[in-house]
């Protein structure tokens, strides 16, 4: 038993030491200023897609919520929040929609997240729903 504990620490340290080597070995070549400029630009790029599909799926969002269809407006501001983009009324309202279907933990959230995110008319829709919350639990 104490040999093949010997041989297992031995087989540990080796590849260790093997793994270790592979690493200090390696060539690290940075990037040439044409590959940092191409990557540069293919961010740019990037970037401006998903602020376009952001601004895009944002009127789609509020076109459906202006034309009473809630789910849609849930539904088109997740895929305006997936771009990475966000405003602080956009998680307002989605807090306004989770409420509105009874899904309070939901709102919450979004109410929080508008908060964190500088709107303040969402502190006073935090205290609306805990205030709600304890008159139904009444």
């Amino acid at each position: 038993m104490r040999k093949l504990s010997l041989s297992l620490l031995l087989l540990v340290i080796t590849t260790t030491f093997v793994n270790s080597q592979t690493v200090i070995n390696a060539k690290f070549r940075p990037l040439s200023y044409e590959q940092l400029m191409l990557q540069a630009q293919a961010q740019a790029v990037d970037r401006a897609y998903r602020e376009k599909m952001f601004n895009e799926y944002l009127y789609e969002a509020y076109r459906a919520l202006g034309k009473g269809d809630k789910s849609g407006f849930i539904t088109y501001s997740n895929y305006a929040l997936n771009t990475g983009f966000y405003t602080e009324k956009l998680y307002y309202d989605r807090g306004q929609v989770f409420q509105s279907f009874g899904d309070y933990k939901s709102a919450k959230k979004e109410y929080k997240k508008a908060k964190s995110k500088g709107y303040y008319q969402a502190k006073a829709a935090l205290e609306a729903l805990k205030q709600l919350k304890k008159q139904q639990k009444e």
